[in-house]
């Protein structure tokens, strides 16, 4: 079921990398259409998360601007990391891991790990509250999309701290506890957000049957 979840996540991301311009109308009941419209409202909390999780990472130097849809594919997907790096800001060198007193860098990377992971839990509380609307409400392509940048931005983000982490060591001395269980951490809510995506895009591909 999971390997189908995250085929279906594959043809939406392809096709909306395709079609982002595209418009679909939803054929509804009375009865669905009232509840699309109390949804409405949860769906655009999604959006605005997502959307407010992935400026912070940037604005915090943590990620770059975002690239376009079939990078994000690659990454998600396939794990391609032959790009990742090309125009991200270098987190490292940005907190003088290496340089600064050790355990100055690994306070700050603590604190941002902490911190990145606790706005993808945000996020992600915001497509399960989507995910647990009616199964006849209709999680927009708008909607999983956005969810997906966020996930791909906390991935991005984990890679910039894990590298400041190993520059840090080998210049200094072992990480300590906090910083490890921060990083363990963020990785835990990154798998969760995956799951909480293929679910999402499950939801998306089974309604969309409903299209016309």
């Amino acid at each position: 079921m999971r390997k189908r979840a995250k085929h279906m996540r594959i043809v939406l991301l392809g096709a909306s990398a395709i079609l982002l311009g595209a418009c679909a109308t939803v054929s509804m009941t009375p009865g669905e259409r009232s509840m699309t419209t109390e949804a409405s409202a949860t769906q655009t909390a999604l959006r605005s998360a997502s959307e407010a999780y992935c400026k912070t990472t940037e604005e915090e130097g943590w990620v770059a601007r975002s690239g376009n849809l079939f990078g994000l594919a690659r990454i998600l997907i396939h794990g391609d990391k032959s790009d990742a790096h090309a125009d991200d800001p270098d987190y490292a060198i940005q907190i003088g891991a290496g340089e600064a007193e050790a355990s100055i860098v690994f306070a700050q990377i603590t604190g941002d790990a902490i911190a990145a992971r606790t706005g993808l839990a945000g996020v992600a509380k915001e497509a399960r509250a989507l995910l647990s609307a009616d199964e006849t409400t209709v999680a927009s392509r708008a909607d999983v999309m956005s969810f997906e940048r966020a996930l791909v931005s906390a991935q991005k983000s984990y890679r910039a701290f894990a590298k400041a982490t190993d520059i840090a060591v080998q210049a200094s001395e072992a990480a300590p506890a906090e910083l490890d269980a921060a990083l363990s951490g963020l990785t835990e809510e990154i798998d969760a957000a995956r799951a909480t995506a293929d679910r999402l895009a499950a939801r998306y591909a089974s309604l969309t049957s409903h299209i016309s």
